[in-house]
């Protein structure tokens, strides 16, 4: 019994050391700390960073539309569900392909999640969660927290893909300026 409280420990010391880590990390190029495709390439390296003796799954992000600037708080918040959906893949589906499509529209920031692993059983998919763990509901609360819609598409064999969607009106940078001016030209905002 001691042996495995030691090791939760030991993992808890190592996951807030790979956290500070990352943060370190971002805040030493605020450049790339706006760049959302930078973000989800580098969670992708996470998991196998965590496990080198396996052969890491192949991680690629396709933009789509001009990039838009996104709220930091959003952006911390779409990073995290990204990061948790692609542990899963990586841990659970054992996926070796995984494909994050970042999609720029004028009405919504849309993130796609694909990959070749294993798939969730139907049991899990219906029951919204795998007793005892907490990724799907997590997720589900995550982007009810943002406002966005989340859905999961998944069959046994055949992958999973999980969409995160964000009204613009939430998700852009440039939305909250211009509602900002527009109060301000109804003399309803002090500058």
């Amino acid at each position: 019994m001691q042996i495995g409280y030691s090791a939760a420990i030991l993992e808890g010391d190592e996951a807030i050391a790979e956290g500070r880590d990352a943060i370190q990390g971002l805040r030493a190029d605020p450049a790339l700390t706006s760049d959302l495709e930078y973000l989800l390439m580098a969670a992708g390296k996470e998991p196998a960073r965590a496990f080198p003796e396996g052969e890491p799954p192949a991680v690629r992000v396709v933009v789509e539309g001009p990039r838009q600037p996104l709220s930091p708080l959003l952006q911390d918040e779409v990073c995290r569900l990204a990061r948790e959906i692609l542990r899963n893949a990586f841990y659970h589906a054992h996926a070796s392909r995984i494909e994050a499509e970042i999609a720029y529209d004028r009405q919504f920031l849309r993130l796609r999640i694909r990959d070749n692993g294993k798939g969730i059983d139907r049991e899990v998919l219906e029951a919204g969660a795998r007793q005892g763990h907490w990724g799907l509901p997590g997720l589900r609360e995550g982007a009810k927290r943002i406002r966005a819609r989340f859905k999961l598409w998944s069959e046994p064999g055949a992958g999973t893909e999980a969409e995160l969607t964000v009204p613009a009106r939430i998700a852009y940078g440039t939305a909250h300026r211009r509602w900002r001016l527009w109060l301000s030209r109804r003399g309803k905002v002090e500058s």
